[in-house]
């Protein structure tokens, strides 16, 4: 039968963030994010909470004339504690090669496109059905204190693969301050020092994995989380050339959907969102 669980409440997440500087872009190094358990307002189980470790390192770099490349390998493995219910009770993983390409065209426009071909499993078994895509086409136009953005979006982190707009505007506000405000994600940087930076994030935060069960060996279910991550980051030196991140926040909407592992065919089972307080 197939699970769904809204949750009644926002959970605290801690994210630790350590990478090793220089030669790491932000969001590459190696991450621990771990949500605090909530009681579901409405569909299966008692409690529900996460955890995923994920690992990005850089591959390749390339700048030719107005053109820039960058290839990476990343991975993150994700375990769900969702208590009473026999679903979405395995190790999910998600290994990809995040692909990004830049070209500055005439005048102030420029394009980008990043493409994050990858597998998603739960290691089970791995063919044409666990493979995925994120994939984002955006086309920017410069202001004077920063630029505009307009494009495409397809983004596990919303749960499926489903086309989604992007819009947004880039503000540099001062010397310190650097800001991105729109859809799907809006991040504010602020400098404090050479040694310190603290950003404020909105963006979706949940996944896709496709997994087999032992009852039904010949066909593939889908584990879909979804949420919006709202929180405070901070960056500062540890020792020697390592860098620590530390990050708390909430999730809005969090509500996940899978398929129990012990049942026959699935059926569908719904259930409202969660109340936010």
């Amino acid at each position: 039968m197939k699970q769904i669980s809204s949750l009644d409440r926002v959970k605290s997440l801690l994210l630790a963030l350590l990478c090793v500087l220089p030669g790491l872009a932000w969001g590459q190094g190696l991450h621990w994010l771990s949500e605090a358990k909530g009681k579901p307002s409405s569909g299966s189980g008692s409690g529900f909470g996460s955890s995923t470790i994920s690992l990005t390192l850089p591959i390749e770099f390339g700048e030719q004339g107005q053109e820039q490349v960058t290839t990476a390998f990343h991975l993150d493995r994700t375990e769900f504690r969702w208590d009473g219910v026999s679903a979405a009770d395995k190790e999910y993983y998600w290994i990809s090669v995040p692909i990004r390409y830049q070209q500055k065209r005439s005048g102030c426009t420029s394009f980008v496109v990043r493409f994050e071909p990858g597998v998603m499993t739960d290691l089970d078994g791995i063919d044409s059905d666990h493979l995925g895509a994120n994939l984002d086409l955006l086309g920017r136009i410069e202001h004077r204190l920063g630029f505009w953005q307009l494009g495409l979006t397809v983004d596990r982190a919303f749960g499926n693969f489903n086309p989604r707009p992007v819009v947004g505007v880039a503000i540099k506000a001062g010397r310190s301050t650097e800001m991105l405000l729109g859809f799907p994600q809006t991040r504010i940087h602020t400098r404090w020092g050479n040694d310190f930076s603290t950003y404020f994030h909105a963006r979706p935060g949940g996944g896709v994995w496709r997994e087999q069960h032992d009852a039904l060996p010949d066909e593939s279910f889908d584990v879909q989380y979804t949420n919006w991550r709202l929180g405070v980051r901070a960056e500062f030196p540890w020792r020697d050339r390592l860098w620590l991140h530390a990050a708390l926040g909430t999730l809005r909407s969090p509500r996940i959907e899978a398929t129990d592992s012990r049942s026959g065919p699935p059926v569908d089972a719904t259930a409202t969102p969660g109340a936010d307080h």
